[in-house]
C-alpha cells in the first residue's frame, strides 16, 4: 500500500521539464514549463495541482524540478512563478496569461498573432537578462522599463487590463490613491502607450520645464587605411554644411604600446553638452593626418612603439584623408555599430574634400574597403548624469569633447573660459622661392613680453595640453585652407595680458634643409580689446609681418628673436582693416616688417561665463566705477538693451551687481521716482527675471533657483524689494510706465518673492531681529505687500490685466512666503484678495489660482485649509450653478460648436460665452479633483471637517451636473469618451469614498435643512447616475483598477443611500404620495445594487489569476458584499416587503445567478421570503396563491437563461435552499412553494439544454421549452419560442416546418374582434390590435411559407379557413385575392414536378450523445428533397463528426449503448398512407394528390429485411431459381412516431413499433400488383404525344423479354404447382389473386403495345416485342384464362395491400435460417449469391423542371446513388420507383432498364432517357439527388463507417442481422461490377460506344443459376466479379 507523505513546506512548487501523459484519472498530465504545486510525495511520485488549470493528481518526480517560487496568495487564488521576484515574476505571470490568448489567435488566424509572438519572445529575452544578475543596476532599470512597456502594449493588443505603475515599477495601490489621481495616471499611461513611449519614466517628471541635454558615447573598434606611418585621427560632429559642432577627439593610430592585452582597451570618447537638435541630420567626421616627413615612408611600427612618441616631435602633419558618414541617433536605443568610409586626400585640401563628401559629390567611386569602425550610442543627460546612471559606459579612461558653444543650460557652478580659434586660410608670397612654399603655421599664446604661456592650447580631447599648435602642411600651396580648430584655455586674469602669435614656416622635402628652415613671418591676435571686452566672435583678417633676422643681434638665438618679435608685434596693428594709410609702403617695428600682400584669416568663438564681449554688461559689472563717475543710471538703462542671449550667459554676475546697487547706493525709500536707482534696478531685475521666465529660456529657471538658494548672499535686499514692490503697486495708475512695470512685477512675483525670502532668511541667520519660535524667519514687512495685493484686487477695470497676472502668479509665490509669514494669516489675506475681486470677473484666472492654492502648502496644512476651503467651495458652487441653472444647454457643448455657429449664423459673442463656460467647467472639475485628492492623503492632518464641508456645499450640485451630462451622453451616440465627464465622475467617487456613515448623516441633515426636498432629489439623481454608469461606462474596458474601484465606491454609496431610504420610508408611513415616491426610489436602489453585483468587471471567475488575486486583495469579493447588503436591506423592510413584489424578483434573480456559492447562499433564501410574503398577503384576501411572484419568476428565469445566466449548480441550490424552506412551511405554502421550485427547476433544465446545444441542434430542444410553457400556461413565452423555432426553420430554408410552427401561435387566437391582450401579441410585429387581425396575418404568413415549401395542399387548408372567415364577413376584395391564390395552389401539384419525400430512421447510441437524443426507438427524419441514404449519412456525420455508423440493424449490446463514444444506426423507411386519406383512392383523385398523401401527413413507417427458410424450398436446401422466390420471406417492421411529418420539426421520436413476417407468396402478390400499376401509369403517360416513349418501352421490354431474371417462369415454378398448393392450403386465396394479376396483366400489355406501335419508330424492336407478347399471350390464355381487351384506362381502384397482420414475434430461434447479403457474397455459399443491378439516379433540371442524369464523380457519389434504393425492407405499397422485393417482375423491369439504356435501338433518344415511375411523372435519368460535395478522406471514411468493405468479397459467416441488405452502406469504397449480358445482346462497346455503362449495386438481381439468365452456367462464373480499380469508370466489354 502506497503511503503519501505530506510536505512540510506548504509553498513547494515545481516546473515540468518533460511532457507527462497518462490515461488514468488519478494522474496529472503535464506540459513542459507548467508550474505545479506539490502537496504530498512518495518515493517516486508527487501529488499536486496545476496552476495553469483546475486539475490535480500524481506525477513522477523525475518529470519535474523543484524551484524557488515567488507566490502571491489571496484566498483560493494563487499566483506563482519561478525565477525571482519583481519584474521577473511579472513577466512570468504575464506570459502564462498571454499563452492561452496566443493559441486562440493562432486558431482564428488573427493578425495580432505575429505581434504577440514577437512580444512574448522579447519578454523571454528580457526575463533572462533580469534573472541573470549579471547586469548593472542602470541596465536592470532599463530592462524593467522595457519589459513593463512591452507588457502594457501586449495587454492593449489583447484587450487586457492596463496596469498602472510607479516610478520604481511597482503597481499603484488604488486604496491609498484618490480616484481622480488614479484616472490621471490611467490617462497618462494610455497616452504613453499610444505614442509608443515607456509606461514608467526613468525618473520623476519635474513640474518645472527642463532642457534636454544629450551625450554621444563611442568606442573605436578598428581603423583600416593604406598609410604606412603613424596617424592622427581627429573625430568631431559636423552639421550638414560641414561646420564643426563639437571639439575634436584626438586619437593616435596605431595606439601606443600595441600588445595583445591592450586590444580589449578600445579608445572611448564622448561628445557631451549636445542640444536636442542632435537628433537631426548630423555627420560624424574623422580627419586622418599622417605624421612624418613630407613624403610617406615605410616605418617599422614595433620600433616606433618601443621608442615612444619622441620621434614624432618634429614630424610634419600631412593630410591623408577623411572618413565621414551621416548618423541618425535616437535616445534610449542600444549601441549601434557604424562604419565611416575613408576618402583619401590627393590634390585638394581636406575641407574641400569633406564638403564634397557631405554633398554626395565624391571625387571618385570608392569601394569602401577602408574606413573607421566604431560603436556609438546616444544617451540623454550630461556627463555628470551619465556617470551616475550609466557608469558602465564611461568606466574606462574616456576622452570628453564638449560642444563648441554653451549648452542649453548654464549652471552657476559651470565656470568656463574657452576660446576656440579656427585657422581658416592664408595668402602668402613666394619670398624668393621658385615655387610655392610648403606653409606650416605654429600658434602660440604669449604674454606681453613675448614669453610662451605653457600648457594652454588643446589640440583635441584625449590629448594633454600643449604649448603650441602646428597646422597641416599642404605641398606647394601658398594659399592654404586649413579649417583647423584649437582651443585656448586661459584664466580670466591672463586674458587681459596675453595674445596669440601665429608663426609661419616653410617645410622642405629635404630633411637637412628642413632643419635649417626658420619662421619667416608672423601675425598676432589680441585677446582683449581696449575697453576691456574680449575679442569678438568673427573672422579676423590679420596682417602678416616678416621676421627679419638680420636686424637682430647676431648673438641672439632663434628663440630669443621669436620672443622679441612676439613682444614687438603689440606695437603694430593686428588687423589689416586697421592699418594706417600708406602702410603698404613700409611699416616696421624691431625685427618685424609688414608684408603688404600677405594675409592670414582666423575665426574666434568665445565660450566664457566670466568674460563678456558686450560693453553694456561690463558697465553694470563695474557699477562702482560708473557710480563714482555719475554714469550708473545710463549704464543701467543701456543694460535694458542688451540681447537676451548675452544676459543669460552672465545671469549670476548681473544679479549680484544689481543687488549690490540696490543695497549699497543710498537714496530715499519713501519717495521713489522714475529716476531712482531702486526703480532702475527693479526694471533691470524684471528684465532678467522675465527673460528667464520666457519659454525660450525656461531651461534657465533651475539656474536661477540654484543661484537664489546657493549663491545669493544679500541679507538687506528684502526691505528694499518689499518697499519698491509696494511702490510699484501703488503707482500703477501713474503714467504709462507704471502699469507696464506692475504687469512685469506681477509676472515675476514668484522670483521676486524667492529673492526677498532668501534675503530675509540670511538676515535672520545673522540674528538681527527677534522672531517667533515656530517661525524663525518671520518678516513683518511682508504684511505691507499682502495688503497692497488686496488693494490691487479692489481696483477697477484699468488694473484688470495686472489682477489676472497677480491671480496667476501669487499661488506660486505662496510656498516661499510661508517660510517667512504665518500660513494661516497668508490664507486669510489670500481669501481677502479673492473676495475683493468682484464676482464674475476673471473666472478662469480665479479658478486657476484656487487650483494652485489647493495644490500648494495652504491646502496641505489644516489651519490654512480651514480658511481657504469654504471660500473655494462657495466659489465652485456659484460657478457650477451658473451654467447648470442659467443655461442648461451649456453643460456639455460639442467640440464642433464653432462650425455649427458659422453654419447657423449664431452670435459670435454667445459662442465665446459658451467656450468660456466650457473652460470654467473644466477648471472647476480640475480644482475639485485636486481638492478631493488632497483630502485623500494621510499626510495633511485631520480632514473630516473639510470633507463634510465640501460634500455639504458641492455634492448636490456636482451630482446634478454629472447626471445631466450622462443624460446628454446617452443622447449623443458618438460621444464615446469624454475626459471631462470622467474627471467629474472621479470627483463624485472620491467625495463618496471619503464619507463615513456619520459624515453622511450630518451632510444629509444639512442639505435637508437648506431644502426639505433636496435629499430625495439627491437620492434619485445618485441612483440614476449609477445605473447610467453601469449601462454606459465612462472608463475604458481595460482600465481594470478604475472599474473595480468604481464598483467598490458605488456599493459604498448604495450602503449610505439605504440609510436615507429607510428613514424616508418610516417618515412616509401615513403619506400615500410620499410612500409611492420612496417605494420607487427603493426599487431603483435594489436594481442598482443588483446591477453593481452583476457587472461584468466583478465576475472574478472570468478574470486571469493575477488580476483575480489583486482584486481580492484590494477590495474582496464585491459581489458578496452586495449580496449581503441586499439581504440585510430586504430583511429591514418588514411589512413593506409586499410593496416590492414582483418588481425585485428579476434583479435578485440576476444576482443569485452569479457563479459564487456564497452569493447564492445569501440571495436564494430571499425568494422563499418573497413566496411567503406573497402567499400570506393573498391568503388574507382569500386567494391562497402566489401567482404574481410565480409569473415573474418564470419570466425572468427564461430571460436570464437566454442571456447566458444560470447553471445546473444554481438549480441544485434552489432545490436545496428554497425547497428545504418550503418543506418546513405550513401545508398550503409547502405545496405551492414546492410546485413552484420544481417548475423553475424543470424550466431551467430545459433552457440550459437548449442553450448548451450548438445552434444547428437547438431545433429539437426548443420543442421541450414549448411543451413546458404550454403546460404551465405561459402563452407569451410560448409564443416567443414558437417564433424563434420558425426563424430557425426559415434560416435553414425549411419553409414548410416554419409555416406549421407559426400555426401554433394562430391556434391561440380567435376569429373575433376581441382586443388582443399583451400576452398573445406578435413578438416583433406590434401593429395588430385584435385577435382577428393577428390571426389573419399569421394565416397568410403560414400559407406563404407552405407555398414556399411546396406543401400546396396544406397551404390550401390555411387559405380555405381564411375564405370561410371572409365569407362570413363578406370581405369580397379579400375573397377575390384568396381565390386567386387558391386557384394557383390547386394547379401547382398538377403542373409542377414534386419529388416524393424520403424518410430515415436514426438511432443515437452511446453516452457521447446528449441525453435528449438517446431515445430507445430512435427518430424518423424527413430528408431533404431528393436526398439519398448515403447523402443523409454524410449529413449526419457532418453534424456529429466523431460518430461512427453501425453496419447492422441488430440491437447493439452494452458495449455500444453504454460506451462513451457516438454510434449511429441509420436506415431508410417507407411511409404508409394515413387511413384518413384512403378515400382518395376510391374517389378517383388526381394521381399527383394521391402521391402527395402517400408521402406526407404520415406518422407510420415500415422497413423490411429478407431472409430464407430452407423448409419452404422446392428441392430441399436449394434456394436457386424458383426456390429462391419460394423461400424468400420478409421481416417487416412498422414504426409510429409522436407526430405527423411534415410537422413543426423535421424529425420526431418513435413511440411504438411492431414486427411481423411476410410470406413469399404475399411478396409475389405485392410485386405483381405494383408492376401492373406501374405499367398502367406508363401507358397513361405515353398517350401524351409530348411525353417520352422510353419509359413505356422499357416497361414492356422488361416484362415481355425478361432475359435477365426469368420473368413469370420463376413465380410458376415457386407457387403455381401442386406441391405448393398441397403444402399451403391456406394460401389458396393468394394464389388465386396472383393468377388473376397475371391474367390482368395481359390486356395491359396489349394496350401498351398498341400505344407503342402508334408512336415508335423502332420497328424491329416493336416486332420483337410483339413476338414475345404472342408467346406470353398463348401461355397465359392456356393457364390463366382470357380477359377482355382494355379500350380505355379506368381510374385506379383501391389498392389491396396483402400483409400478414400479426403481433410482434420473437424471431431469435430462426436467426440461423436467414440469409443476408453479406453471406451471399461468400464463396462457401455459391448457390445463395445475389447479384445487384445498376441503380438509376435522378437530379432536377432547374430550367425545365425535369430530372436529368448526372455524371459520376467517384465512388462516394455512386454509394449515394445506390444506397437510397437498395432497401430490402421497402414496402410494396409505397410510391418508390425502385422495387426492393426480390421478384421476377421487378428483376425483369430492372433488367429492361439497363438493357434499354445500352440498347442500340434507343440510340436516337440517348439525350433524354426517361422512365415512368409508379406515380406517372416524367423523370430523366441522373446519378445522384444531392449537390456534389468534396469526398471525405479515405481514413476518415473508413473510421466512421467502421471499415466497411464490399459484400462481394466479404467472408463473414452468414447473418441475417446484417444491415447490408437494408442500408447498402458497404458500397462506398468499391466500384460496382459490370452487368451480366443476355445471350442475344451485343456489347455496348460494339453497338453504342458513346454511352458509358452505369454500374451500381442498387437493385438486386436474380441468382446466376436461374434459368431466367437464358445462358448456361459454369463453375468459373460462380465467383463474384472483382471490382475494377478505384476511381475509374469502365465500359462493358464483350
Amino acid at each position: 500500500m502506497t503511503v503519501w507523505r505530506k510536505l512540510e513546506n506548504e509553498d513547494c512548487y515545481a516546473v515540468a521539464i518533460y511532457n507527462f501523459n497518462s490515461s488514468s484519472h488519478l494522474h496529472l498530465a503535464l506540459e513542459v514549463g507548467e508550474l505545479v504545486h506539490i502537496v504530498r510525495e512518495t518515493r517516486n511520485w508527487y501529488w499536486g495541482s496545476s496552476l495553469r488549470r483546475e486539475a490535480k493528481g500524481a506525477f513522477p518526480k523525475n518529470y519535474v524540478t523543484v524551484r524557488e517560487t515567488n507566490v502571491d496568495k489571496c484566498g483560493e487564488t494563487v499566483v506563482a512563478s519561478a525565477g525571482g521576484g519583481g519584474v521577473v515574476h511579472d513577466i512570468a505571470v504575464t506570459l502564462r496569461e498571454w499563452l492561452q490568448h496566443w493559441k486562440q489567435l493562432y486558431l482564428t488566424n488573427d493578425d495580432r498573432f505575429t505581434f504577440m509572438e514577437l512580444s512574448m519572445r522579447a519578454l523571454l529575452a528580457l526575463r533572462a537578462q533580469a534573472a541573470s544578475s549579471a547586469i548593472p543596476q542602470d541596465e536592470l532599470r532599463r530592462v524593467a522599463r522595457t519589459a513593463i512597456f512591452t507588457i502594457d502594449k501586449g495587454n492593449r493588443s489583447l484587450g487586457m487590463e492596463l496596469a498602472i505603475r510607479t516610478v520604481n515599477g511597482q503597481l499603484v495601490d488604488p486604496l491609498i490613491t484618490s480616484t481622480f489621481k488614479l484616472n490621471g495616471l490611467h490617462d497618462e499611461a494610455n497616452s504613453r502607450i499610444d505614442k509608443n513611449m515607456e509606461t514608467t519614466p526613468s525618473r520623476p517628471i519635474s513640474q518645472t520645464p527642463t532642457a534636454r541635454t544629450y551625450t554621444v558615447v563611442g568606442k573605436v573598434t578598428n581603423f583600416v587605411c593604406r598609410v604606412s606611418v603613424t596617424s592622427e585621427l581627429s573625430l568631431a560632429l559636423h552639421d550638414s554644411s560641414g561646420n564643426k559642432l563639437t571639439e575634436s577627439v584626438l586619437l593616435r593610430w596605431p595606439p601606443p604600446h600595441l600588445a595583445a592585452v591592450d586590444l580589449h582597451m578600445r579608445p572611448t570618447f564622448v561628445f557631451t553638452d549636445l542640444s536636442s537638435d542632435i537628433t537631426k541630420k548630423i555627420f560624424l567626421v574623422c580627419h586622418v593626418v599622417r605624421l612624418g616627413t613630407m613624403e610617406p615612408q615605410n616605418i617599422d611600427h614595433s620600433s616606433m612603439c618601443s621608442t615612444g612618441s619622441a620621434n614624432l616631435l618634429g614630424a610634419i602633419r600631412r593630410p591623408c584623408g577623411v572618413a565621414v558618414t551621416e548618423v541618425t541617433l535616437s535616445p534610449g536605443h542600444d549601441t549601434k555599430e557604424i562604419q565611416l568610409p575613408f576618402y583619401p586626400c590627393e590634390k585638394e585640401n581636406m575641407d574641400s574634400l569633406l564638403k564634397k563628401v557631405i554633398a554626395n559629390r565624391d571625387p571618385k567611386d570608392q569601394k569602401q574597403t577602408q574606413g573607421l569602425w566604431l560603436d556609438i550610442q546616444l544617451v540623454e543627460g550630461d556627463m555628470k548624469q551619465i556617470q551616475q546612471e550609466n557608469a558602465h559606459l564611461v568606466a574606462r579612461p574616456t576622452a570628453v569633447a564638449r560642444k563648441m558653444g554653451f549648452p542649453e543650460v548654464i549652471l552657476p557652478g559651470d565656470a568656463r573660459n574657452d576660446l576656440y580659434v579656427t585657422l581658416v586660410s592664408g595668402a602668402f608670397s613666394r619670398g624668393g622661392k621658385s615655387s610655392d612654399r610648403n606653409i606650416e603655421l605654429v600658434a602660440r599664446v604669449v604674454d606681453k613680453n613675448g614669453k610662451i604661456i605653457p600648457g594652454v592650447i588643446s589640440r583635441g580631447a584625449g590629448m594633454p595640453l600643449v604649448n603650441e599648435y602646428t597646422s597641416i602642411v599642404y605641398y606647394h600651396d601658398d594659399r592654404p585652407r586649413w579649417q583647423e580648430v584649437f582651443k585656448v584655455c586661459l584664466n580670466i586674469e591672463e586674458f587681459k595680458e596675453d595674445h596669440i602669435v601665429f608663426f609661419l614656416r616653410h617645410r622642405s622635402s629635404n630633411e637637412a634643409k628642413d632643419r635649417a628652415e626658420k619662421h619667416f613671418a608672423l601675425a598676432y591676435l589680441p585677446l582683449m580689446q581696449r575697453e576691456g571686452t574680449t575679442t569678438p566672435d568673427k573672422a579676423h583678417n590679420l596682417a602678416v609681418y616678416k621676421i627679419e633676422y638680420k636686424k637682430t643681434s647676431s648673438t641672439a638665438t632663434t628663440e630669443e628673436i621669436e620672443t622679441e618679435a612676439s613682444a614687438a608685434c603689440l606695437g603694430l596693428w593686428s588687423h589689416r582693416d586697421k592699418l594706417p594709410a600708406g602702410a603698404d609702403k613700409g611699416l616696421t617695428r624691431g625685427p618685424l616688417a609688414l608684408i603688404p600682400r600677405d594675409t592670414l584669416t582666423v575665426e574666434t568663438k568665445l565660450c566664457s561665463t566670466k568674460l563678456t564681449q558686450r560693453e553694456e554688461i561690463l558697465g553694470v559689472l563695474k557699477w562702482s566705477t560708473h557710480h563714482s563717475e555719475g554714469t550708473l543710471r545710463a549704464a543701467l538703462r543701456r543694460l535694458l538693451r542688451v540681447p537676451n542671449d548675452e544676459l543669460v550667459k552672465f545671469l549670476q554676475d548681473i544679479l549680484d551687481a544689481l543687488f549690490c546697487i540696490l543695497t549699497q547706493v543710498d537714496e530715499d525709500q519713501e519717495d521713489y521716482t522714475e529716476e531712482s536707482y531702486a526703480v532702475l534696478v527693479l526694471d533691470c531685475l524684471l528684465l532678467v527675471l522675465s527673460l528667464v521666465a520666457d519659454h525660450k529660456y525656461q531651461h534657465f529657471q533651475p539656474v536661477l533657483h540654484v543661484y537664489i538658494d546657493q549663491s545669493f548672499c544679500d541679507a538687506l535686499a528684502y526691505e528694499k524689494l518689499i518697499s519698491i514692490m509696494v511702490w510699484t503697486i501703488s503707482s500703477a495708475e501713474a503714467g504709462e510706465a507704471g502699469p507696464k512695470r506692475l504687469l512685469q512685477c506681477m509676472k515675476c512675483l514668484e522670483s521676486l518673492v524667492r529673492l526677498l525670502v532668501r534675503s530675509r532668511q540670511l538676515r535672520a541667520a545673522l540674528g538681527a531681529q527677534p522672531a517667533p519660535p515656530d517661525l524663525p524667519h518671520y518678516c513683518p514687512q511682508l504684511k505691507r505687500l499682502l495688503e497692497a495685493l488686496v488693494w490691487l484686487m479692489r481696483c477697477g477695470d484699468h488694473a484688470l490685466t495686472c489682477q489676472g497676472s497677480a491671480l496667476k502668479y501669487l499661488p506660486h509665490a505662496m510656498p516661499h512666503m510661508i517660510k517667512i509669514y504665518p500660513d494661516t494669516e497668508l490664507s486669510e489675506y489670500t481669501v481677502l484678495a479673492l473676495e475683493a475681486l468682484p464676482r464674475g470677473r476673471l473666472s478662469n484666472q480665479r479658478l486657476h489660482a484656487l487650483l494652485e492654492l489647493a495644490r500648494g502648502p495652504l491646502g496641505s496644512s489644516p489651519g490654512p485649509r480651514a480658511k481657504l476651503l469654504p471660500h473655494l467651495a462657495w466659489t465652485l458652487r456659484n460657478l457650477l450653478r451658473a451654467p447648470a441653472e442659467l443655461d442648461p444647454d451649456a453643460l456639455h457643448k460639442s467640440r464642433s460648436v464653432d462650425k455649427a455657429a458659422r453654419l447657423l449664423g449664431a452670435d459670435t459673442a454667445r459662442l465665446l460665452d459658451h467656450t468660456q463656460q466650457q473652460q470654467v467647467m473644466e477648471l472647476c472639475v480640475e480644482t475639485l479633483g485636486e481638492v478631493v485628492s488632497l483630502l485623500a492623503r494621510d499626510d495633511v492632518g485631520p480632514v473630516e471637517a473639510d470633507r463634510g464641508e465640501l460634500a455639504r456645499c458641492l455634492l448636490p450640485t456636482v451630482l446634478r451636473i454629472a447626471a445631466a451630462m450622462m443624460r446628454d451622453r446617452g443622447k449623443d451616440d458618438g460621444a464615446q469618451d469624454d475626459p471631462l465627464l470622467r474627471k467629474l465622475i472621479c470627483v463624485l467617487l472620491d467625495m463618496v469614498r471619503q464619507m463615513s456613515e456619520e459624515q453622511y448623516i450630518v451632510v444629509m441633515r444639512s442639505i435637508d435643512a437648506e431644502n426639505s426636498r433636496s435629499t430625495g432629489v439627491l437620492v434619485t439623481d445618485a441612483l440614476a447616475l449609477m445605473m447610467a454608469l453601469l449601462q454606459r461606462p465612462v472608463f475604458r474596458s481595460y482600465w481594470a483598477d478604475m472599474l473595480h474601484l468604481q464598483h467598490h465606491v458605488m456599493l459604498h454609496a448604495c450602503r449610505l443611500l439605504a440609510l436615507t431610504l429607510r428613514e424616508n420610508l418610516r417618515a412616509a408611513e401615513d403619506d400615500a404620495e410620499a410612500l409611492a415616491t420612496v417605494q420607487t426610489s427603493f426599487q431603483d436602489w435594489f436594481s442598482t445594487v443588483c446591477a453593481v453585483a452583476s457587472s461584468p468587471p466583478l465576475q472574478l471567475e472570468s478574470l486571469p489569476a493575477s488580476r483575480r488575486q489583486r482584486a481580492l486583495a484590494l477590495y474582496g469579493d464585491v459581489r458578496r458584499s452586495a449580496a449581503t447588503l441586499l439581504a440585510d436591506t430586504w430583511k429591514s423592510l418588514g411589512d413593506y416587503k409586499r410593496l416590492f413584489i414582483p418588481q425585485l424578483v428579476g434583479p435578485l434573480l440576476e444576482v443569485s445567478f452569479l457563479r459564487d456559492e456564497e452569493v447564492r447562499n445569501t440571495t436564494i433564501p430571499l425568494f422563499f421570503d418573497m413566496m411567503q410574503t406573497e402567499y400570506n398577503r393573498n391568503a388574507e384576501n382569500g386567494e391562497a396563491n402566489m401567482r404574481t411572484f410565480e409569473t415573474e419568476l418564470i419570466d425572468k428565469v427564461d430571460l436570464l437563461a437566454e442571456a447566458g445566466r444560470g447553471d445546473a449548480a444554481w438549480r441544485a441550490r434552489l432545490a436545496v435552499l428554497c425547497g428545504g424552506l418550503c418543506a418546513k412551511a405550513d401545508s398550503g405554502l409547502q405545496a405551492a412553494g414546492g410546485a413552484l421550485v420544481a417548475a423553475a427547476a424543470r424550466q431551467l433544465d430545459a433552457l440550459l439544454q437548449y442553450r448548451a446545444a450548438p445552434h444547428h441542434q437547438r431545433v429539437q430542444l426548443v420543442t421541450r421549452v414549448l411543451r413546458f410553457y404550454e403546460h404551465i400556461e405561459r402563452p407569451h413565452m410560448y409564443i416567443r419560442y414558437v417564433h424563434r423555432l420558425a426563424d430557425m426553420h426559415c434560416s435553414s430554408q425549411h419553409w414548410a416546418e416554419a409555416g406549421l410552427t407559426l400555426q401554433l401561435h394562430a391556434k391561440l387566437l380567435e376569429w373575433s374582434d376581441a382586443p388582443l391582450p399583451t400576452r398573445l401579441r406578435h413578438p416583433t410585429v406590434h401593429t395588430h390590435k385584435t385577435h382577428l387581425q393577428l390571426k389573419m396575418y399569421l394565416y397568410e404568413e403560414v400559407a406563404r411559407l407552405l407555398d414556399e415549401g411546396r406543401q400546396w395542399e396544406l397551404a390550401v387548408r390555411a387559405l380555405q379557413e381564411l375564405v370561410r372567415v371572409c365569407e362570413q364577413r363578406a370581405s369580397h376584395t379579400t375573397l377575390a385575392k384568396l381565390h386567386e391564390q387558391l386557384s394557383r395552389l390547386y394547379r401547382a401539384p398538377i403542373i409542377e414536378l414534386r419529388m416524393p419525400a424520403t424518410y430515415f430512421r436514426v438511432k443515437y447510441l452511446g453516452r457521447g450523445f446528449p441525453d435528449h437524443l438517446r431515445v430507445p426507438r430512435g427518430f424518423v427524419y424527413r430528408g431533404n428533397e431528393c436526398e439519398m441514404l448515403q447523402s443523409f449519412k454524410e449529413r449526419m456525420l457532418d453534424e456529429w463528426p466523431d460518430a461512427e455508423v453501425l453496419l447492422k440493424l441488430d440491437e447493439p449490446g452494452e458495449d455500444v449503448t453504454d460506451s462513451d463514444g457516438q454510434y449511429l444506426q441509420i436506415n431508410t423507411v417507407a411511409p404508409l398512407m394515413s387511413e384518413k386519406w384512403h378515400y382518395l383512392l376510391e374517389c378517383g383523385a388526381d394521381e399527383q394528390v394521391v402521391r402527395y398523401y402517400e408521402h406526407n401527413d404520415v406518422s407510420v413507417f415500415e422497413f423490411s429485411r429478407p431472409f430464407h427458410r430452407p423448409e419452404d424450398t422446392i428441392n430441399g436446401n436449394d434456394v436457386s431459381g424458383g426456390n429462391e422466390f419460394g423461400s424468400l420471406w420478409l421481416e417487416r417492421t412498422e414504426i409510429e412516431i409522436s407526430d405527423t411529418l411534415p410537422g413543426i420539426l423535421r424529425w420526431f421520436p418513435v413511440v411504438s413499433s411492431r414486427t411481423y413476417w411476410v410470406s413469399p407468396l404475399e411478396v409475389a402478390v405485392e410485386t405483381m400488383t405494383k408492376t401492373n400499376r406501374d405499367l398502367k401509369h406508363a401507358i397513361s403517360e405515353a398517350r401524351n404525344t409530348q411525353a417520352s416513349l422510353n419509359p413505356l418501352c422499357m416497361r414492356l421490354q422488361g416484362i415481355l423479354d425478361a432475359g435477365v431474371q426469368g420473368g413469370l417462369d420463376n413465380y410458376e415454378k415457386a407457387f403455381m404447382t401442386a406441391e405448393y398448393a398441397a403444402r399451403h392450403p391456406e394460401h389458396e386465396t393468394l394464389l388465386t389473386r396472383l393468377k388473376e394479376l397475371v391474367a390482368d396483366q395481359l390486356p395491359l400489355l396489349q394496350l401498351g403495345l398498341e400505344v407503342h406501335a402508334s408512336r415508335t419508330t423502332q420497328r424491329e424492336l416493336h416486332a420483337h416485342l410483339m413476338e414475345c407478347f404472342k408467346n406470353r399471350q398463348r401461355h397465359v390464355h392456356q393457364r390463366y384464362g382470357r380477359r377482355k381487351p382494355i379500350v380505355e384506362l379506368e381510374p385506379e381502384t383501391p389498392e389491396v395491400q396483402l400483409r400478414s397482420v400479426r403481433d410482434s414475434v420473437d424471431l431469435e430461434p430462426r436467426l440461423n435460417k436467414r440469409v443476408s447479403d453479406v453471406s451471399s457474397g461468400n464463396e462457401s455459399t455459391p448457390k445463395s449469391k445475389f447479384k445487384l443491378n445498376s441503380a438509376i439516379s435522378w437530379t432536377r433540371n432547374s430550367s425545365t423542371g425535369t430530372l436529368t442524369p448526372r455524371k459520376k464523380r467517384g465512388r462516394k457519389s455512386e454509394g449515394s446513388a445506390q444506397s437510397s434504393a437498395s432497401q430490402w425492407y421497402t414496402s410494396a405499397t409505397n410510391g418508390h420507383v425502385n422495387v426492393n422485393i426480390h421478384s421476377p417482375i421487378a428483376s425483369a423491369i430492372n433488367s429492361a432498364f439497363s438493357s434499354a439504356l445500352n440498347s442500340p435501338v434507343l440510340g436516337n433518344h440517348n439525350n433524354n432517357y426517361s422512365l415512368a415511375t409508379d406515380n406517372g411523372n416524367l423523370r430523366e435519368l441522373r446519378q445522384e439527388l444531392v449537390t456534389e460535395r468534396p469526398p471525405r478522406s479515405e481514413v476518415e471514411r473508413d473510421r466512421r463507417l467502421s471499415q466497411r468493405t464490399s459484400f462481394i468479397t466479404n467472408s463473414e459467416p452468414p447473418s441475417n442481422r446484417d444491415s447490408l441488405g437494408t442500408t447498402d452502406s458497404n458500397q462506398d469504397d468499391e466500384e460496382p461490377p459490370p452487368l451480366p449480358l443476355k445471350q442475344s445482346q451485343r456489347s455496348v462497346e460494339e453497338d453504342q460506344p458513346t454511352l458509358p455503362a452505369r454500374h451500381s449495386y442498387d437493385l438486386v438481381l436474380t441468382p446466376r443459376t436461374s434459368y431466367l439468365h437464358r445462358r448456361p452456367m459454369n463453375s468459373n462464373n460462380e465467383r463474384a466479379p472483382t471490382p475494377p480499380p478505384k476511381k475509374r469508370n469502365q465500359v462493358n466489354s464483350s
